[in-house]
């Protein structure tokens, strides 16, 4: 079969039933699944179902959510039958091997029933999902003297499920169970990544060739020995003392981080002052603007006045003159002399008279008021103007301080920066001359080496040395796509089969490190087993890889170390998910984390999220 068309299963559909009990169902997509939510919601206890409905012996356990139910459900499309669905009661047992698609609530009897032991009488469920695979009875060395056991999907399922607390351990992924042992684990692993059993048992190495085989590693430590080496001498020249480097680094940098916080301080008070300073101006402004409408206004009303004065004034006049007898025109109608044709009374020239006064009294009374007014909008505006002069100059002032701060806090964040990438090349270079130490432990192990002669019959267990460097490249690959701090170099430690970032062991690094060590393991034997055209049942379901994410004020595992919080502020979390993508159509992935991806997923993937007995929304848990 092509590496692009794989033999490959695909979780459906994980159901639990019970008489009386709602149905509780779990739908997968395709392609990724992220079953995120609160502690305690029953995120772990998915993966335990599912590792059961693959055959494992341990009952589920009993929680009090479960009580009541009594039969688990799983629902597979497989390359071969095609959508099955098993059934299996919660407390162990056999299977029932249903065709298709069913419904768990009305479903009638099983097609087929598969034991559970891959040693049972009859069909097992072991047979049945290997032969899914094309995979026929295979054997497996468990001692070096060459006793043997049977290859089955239990096996396989080491690499598919994994829970949390194998995720985080100090033991090497490749651990079947507690009772395997070591050297079946490792010849397992042998197994799933060549396709080579151990039906022809391997001839035990002699001593010879023993010591041969360890100076060819010592001769590989060497060449890492000196490219190390090489790269030391060629970045850091003169052997320089690193750690006191960095302790000063650190030291100034938190001090240009103190002034960086001072003069932002400074920067940002500076702006608010010269806000309110442009507010006040722009207000003084707006008012003297009002107060000149208001003048010019004021004026025509004055000159209103005046005109209304002296044509009161004539009026006034004229009736003057009526009364000592002068002949001219009418100061009441306008009349010429010659064409008027009664004599106007003198009771009624006075009435006119004392009119045209109160009314002129009335008039000059507005007029003063009107004046007086017009002083205090001129004083105003005075002020006014002395205020805009003042406040420009103290905008100028602020302004002129901006231009010096500016640069001061400009040049001390480029200070920063430039310090900051100086520490960063330190610290590679600790990182390196951590390595260069661990290489040289390495060596001196190798040269202690004593060559044993093994028992009559004994076998060398697990893989050799080539395959062992082509999968850790095959892991250092996944590594940097989720750029993993520092862009390590993985390798192989043929002595625990598991790998080594840059010369560290698994033990070396915190739970959330391991975590993610042991995702990239298991990911990156199915990848190599689809470089290889080789079986695998093309699912992986992984329990709180991202561990290093958790929030150490709420996590039962405590609070982060140094190489565990480099891990959470390195972005790796979205990249470990856009991987995934990436790798959507070689497998399908089943992620169980307290935290929801960051990116979208895509087609064929869904997210469920369980807010756990306290919190809200539309699940609370599996139940």
């Amino acid at each position: 079969m092509s590496i692009s068309d794989p033999a490959r299963f695909l979780l459906r559909r994980l159901a639990i039933t019970g008489p009386g009990k709602k149905l509780v169902t779990l739908m997968f997509g395709e392609r990724i699944n992220v079953i995120w939510g609160a502690s305690n919601s029953g995120k772990s206890y998915i993966v335990k179902a599912l590792d059961f409905m693959s055959g494992a012996k341990t009952p589920l356990p009993p929680i009090t959510e479960a009580q009541g139910y009594d039969k688990c459900w799983l629902e597979l499309e497989l390359p071969v039958t095609g959508t099955v669905t098993l059934e299996r009661a919660m407390k162990g047992g056999d299977f029932g091997l249903h065709i298709g698609s069913v419904d768990p609530e009305s479903v009638g009897r099983p097609d087929r029933t598969l034991s559970w032991d891959h040693r049972g009488k009859g069909e097992s469920l072991s047979g049945f999902l290997l032969g899914e695979l094309g995979v026929g009875a295979k054997e497996i060395a468990r001692t070096l003297t060459g006793d043997k056991n049977a290859f089955t999907f239990r096996h396989y399922a080491a690499f598919v499920y994994t829970e949390e607390t194998n995720m985080m351990g100090e033991w090497s992924p490749i651990r079947i169970s507690d009772r395997s042992g070591e050297t079946f684990d490792k010849n397992v692993l042998k197994f799933i990544l060549t396709g080579v059993d151990d039906s022809a048992i391997v001839t035990t190495q002699n001593p010879d060739s023993q010591r041969t085989a360890n100076l060819g590693k010592v001769e590989i430590v060497d060449e890492m020995i000196a490219a190390a080496q090489l790269e030391w001498e060629r970045d850091y020249p003169g052997d320089p003392d690193l750690n006191d480097q960095a302790e000063k680094q650190t030291a100034t940098i938190r001090d240009l981080q103190q002034t960086m916080s001072d003069r932002q301080s400074l920067l940002d008070d500076l702006r608010l002052d010269r806000r309110a300073k442009m507010e006040s101006l722009r207000d003084a402004q707006e008012r003297r603007t009002e107060i000149s409408l208001s003048l010019q206004r004021f004026a025509l009303l004055k000159s209103v006045y005046e005109s209304d004065l002296q044509r009161l004034a004539s009026l006034e006049e004229g009736g003057a003159a009526l009364l000592a007898g002068v002949r001219r025109p009418c100061p009441l109608c306008g009349a010429n002399p010659s064409h008027q044709l009664h004599a106007h009374g003198i009771d009624e020239v006075e009435i006119t008279q004392r009119a045209v006064r109160a009314e002129m009294v009335k008039i000059a009374s507005e007029r003063a008021d009107l004046a007086k007014a017009t002083r205090s909008l001129e004083a105003e505006q005075e002020g006014l103007l002395k205020r805009a002069e003042r406040l420009s100059g103290e905008i100028e002032d602020v302004d002129q301080q901006l231009d010096e701060v500016k640069p001061q806090e400009v040049a001390t964040r480029r200070t920063y920066e430039e310090l900051d990438a100086a520490r960063f090349v330190t610290r590679q270079g600790l990182a390196l001359r951590q390595r260069i130490d661990e290489l040289h432990r390495r060596k001196a192990q190798l040269e202690a080496f004593k060559a044993k002669s093994l028992p009559r019959g004994s076998v060398t267990s697990g893989i050799d040395g080539v395959t062992g460097h082509e999968f850790a490249t095959t892991v250092q690959t996944v590594l940097h796509a989720w750029q993993f701090p520092g862009l390590p170099t993985v390798s192989f430690d043929d002595k625990t089969h598991d790998i080594l970032i840059d010369g560290k062991s698994r033990r070396a690094n915190g739970k959330g490190v391991r975590a993610l060590m042991n995702a990239a393991f298991k990911i990156g034997v199915l990848l190599y087993c689809r470089q290889k055209e080789l079986p695998h049942p093309g699912i992986v379901v992984l329990d709180s890889p991202l561990l290093s994410y958790r929030d150490p004020l709420t996590s039962r595992h405590g609070e982060l170390g140094a190489d565990e919080k480099q891990v959470k502020d390195s972005g790796l979390k979205e990249h470990f998910y856009r991987f995934l993508v990436a790798q959507k159509d070689q497998a399908q992935f089943v992620i169980i984390e307290n935290d929801p991806p960051p990116i979208a997923l895509g087609e064929g993937s869904i997210v469920t999220s369980l807010a756990g007995s306290q919190g809200t929304g539309e699940r609370r848990g599996l139940y």
